[in-house]
């Protein structure tokens, strides 16, 4: 059933003249005859009444019209919803660092360009990126880990992100330019959860020293442990990116510690995926804005 045959049958139920029905359309008197005889060969119904030059609807065709305002109706929404390219949904993962201190003006930008384009964030682990970009769960994610490589991913964005010990200017270490790694033994330190990829790297090292860190405080809110160092309890280990504001402010300084970390940020989708014009101008701001930022 085609749908310019129901536009031809309503059309004609209106106005009950083929030849001004024809007019109407831009079709041929014949091209409407046509269009309703195949419309009644494929319900098997008369729809209409034809006597002389009086056209009327059979009941059929009265009860096929209400089927057929619905069925047009429905087909003109499919292709407003489709036709408008800029809404849709964006789904992101996140490491929690950049959920906080990147994606913001990110996704600002982004908004100016899609207004209605709806975005879901997710802040994730690694470990979990790959298997939701994989089942399609997210569309794309922003890592801050070790460098991810998978054959079914393709990295669009890497930059590396200091890490670094922090403290508050009067901390002991501070002036001391050549801190060893035995300086670290008994330090009070304010860190991550065990699964972050720094603390894993930082306590590796220490371990490998045969030095136990003295762990004051744990947790996974970078709020809580920049808060726990301000009130000068002790040192932490976090991203430069995460105490940009604290740094400007002359409120956290740098410990020159010994331990090298490998970290970066990556930008992530799965190779399979398809690319809207949407998920292309996310990825061309995210390039921008966090490339500025490193300048």
């Amino acid at each position: 059933m085609e749908l310019k045959h129901l536009q031809t049958f309503l059309t004609l139920s209106e106005i009950k003249n083929f030849t001004k029905t024809a007019e109407q359309l831009h079709y041929a008197q014949s091209n409407i005859t046509s269009q309703i005889q195949q419309l009644e060969k494929e319900l098997n119904v008369r729809l209409f009444e034809r006597i002389g030059k009086s056209v009327a609807l059979t009941s059929a065709g009265q009860e096929l019209v209400p089927y057929a305002q619905k069925m047009l109706n429905l087909s003109k929404d499919i292709e407003m919803k489709f036709s408008n390219k800029s809404s849709g949904r964006l789904t992101i993962g996140a490491s929690e660092s950049i959920c906080i201190y990147r994606l913001p003006a990110i996704i600002k930008t982004f908004r100016q360009l899609h207004p209605a384009i709806e975005i879901y964030l997710k802040v994730l682990d690694t470990p979990d990126f790959i298997s939701l970009l994989g089942d399609n769960s997210i569309d794309i994610a922003f890592t801050l880990d070790i460098p991810i490589q998978n054959p079914n991913i393709i990295t669009t964005l890497k930059i590396e992100e200091p890490v670094h010990m922090w403290a508050l200017p009067s901390h002991p270490l501070i002036n001391k330019k050549h801190v060893s790694i035995h300086d670290l033994q008994d330090l009070p330190l304010i860190l991550t959860s065990k699964s972050c990829c720094y603390r894993k790297q930082f306590e590796r090292e220490l371990n490998e020293a045969s030095i136990t860190p003295k762990i004051l405080l744990e947790t996974g809110s970078l709020q809580v442990i920049k808060q726990t160092v301000l009130s000068g309890l002790g040192a932490c280990i976090l991203p430069q990116l995460a105490v940009q504001k604290e740094l400007s402010h002359n409120e956290l300084v740098q410990i020159n510690c010994p331990v090298h970390f490998n970290i970066v940020s990556q930008l992530i989708y799965h190779k399979d995926k398809w690319l809207s014009d949407a998920l292309k101008d996310f990825i061309e701001i995210s390039k921008e804005i966090t490339k500025k930022d490193q300048r």
